[in-house]
């Protein structure tokens, strides 16, 4: 599979990492959320700068960022989600431009793609999709977050996604061999 630059991407739940684990292993995987994480440790660029341009009910008393706290706020006000996505996004495509630069092959997991599709020429590119309910039960566990704010980020996420067409929809709740079968027959 040499050559091939791939994009991943699904709403937040959907399995996007899990799936391209699963069947990209063996090409460098670079995932977003992974770099905004590490940028937003404190110390890191996406730290500093919303140390600078963020409250401070935004940092708990060790330093860390209220994560939670800050997504729910992200997703309750579009105003606000802007400004830290125009602080955070320039810097994680910097890291992205970094890690692909000199690689002929690499798959790129997404939920956001908007800042990719005019940068970067994927030729193919894989949409992650589950069942509503599952994709809630996983978010709920995995970050605690409630039912109507993870259905929030789910439709923001979602109507980003009008931006670019698919080659193939995996989607993560249904038969996995039939799947399998269709995304070895475009590969």
């Amino acid at each position: 599979m040499l050559g091939r630059k791939i994009l991943i991407y699904g709403s937040i739940g959907s399995g996007k990492t899990t799936f391209s684990r699963q069947f990209f292993n063996n090409l460098p995987l670079i995932e977003l959320d992974e770099i905004n994480r590490e940028l937003i440790e404190p110390g890191n660029l996406g730290y500093i700068q919303l140390k600078k341009n963020l409250s401070s009910e935004y940092f708990q008393i060790d330093g860390q960022i209220n994560k939670k706290k800050l997504k729910i706020n992200l997703f309750n006000d579009k105003i606000f989600r802007e400004e830290i996505e125009n602080l955070l996004h320039p810097l994680i495509f910097d890291e992205l431009q970094n890690f692909i630069e000199k690689k002929d092959s690499y798959v790129v997991i997404s939920p956001l793609v908007k800042m990719l599709r005019k940068k970067i020429k994927f030729d193919l590119k894989i949409k992650v999709i589950c069942n509503i309910n599952d994709q809630i039960k996983r978010v709920k566990s995995r970050d605690g977050l409630g039912k109507n704010i993870i259905k929030k980020i789910i439709a923001y996420q979602e109507n980003n996604y009008e931006l670019i067409q698919p080659d193939f929809i995996f989607d993560s709740s249904a038969d996995l061999e039939e799947q399998i079968i269709q995304l070895k027959s475009i590969l």
